[in-house]
């Protein structure tokens, strides 16, 4: 009888444990929506794609050649792009960042990043990246068209058969 008690008592503890983990679980993800909800993720998700949209229309613009070609190029380029926001919608996204967030962070860095983005300098930050990116965003495709000659010369030693 007093086995089948401590039995007992021993399932309850390890139960009451799972629960508790469970809880904690629970806790933890809900913190990581509210953390994705103020640092607005969706928000920056949408401008990034809608930045890589532009990106790639202005090389579009910027090529030569027969306009079918470049018509051929845009519709492909508009196809890719609408396959990529669908695919990389931040609702498809979510759950991967949810399960990324749970394990790579503790409740208690989660809890840290909530008070940063809830406070003054955090809201600064989210509410001014954009017009920060929009600024580096020229440099970064100044940067490329600077090493576009560099890449093609590598990539054309790569083509090349070796002797």
């Amino acid at each position: 009888m007093r086995i089948l008690a401590a039995a007992f008592v021993s399932g309850a503890v390890i139960l009451s444990c799972a629960t508790m983990v469970r809880a904690d679980e629970v806790s933890k993800i809900a913190k990581i929506e509210e953390l994705m909800q103020v640092a607005q993720l969706d928000r920056m998700m949408k401008t990034t794609l809608d930045r890589m949209k532009n990106m790639q229309s202005s090389q579009l613009a910027q090529m030569s050649g027969p306009a079918e070609d470049k018509e051929r190029q845009e519709a492909v380029h508009h196809k890719i792009m609408a396959l990529i926001s669908d695919r990389m919608s931040f609702d498809k996204f979510k759950p991967l960042y949810v399960k990324i967030y749970a394990e790579t962070f503790t409740e208690e860095e989660i809890d840290g990043m909530l008070d940063f983005y809830k406070s003054p300098a955090g809201k600064a930050l989210v509410e001014k990246m954009p017009q920060m990116m929009s600024r580096v965003m020229p440099l970064l495709q100044q940067l490329m068209a600077d090493m576009k000659p560099d890449m093609d010369k590598i990539m054309a030693e790569g083509q090349k058969k070796p002797n």
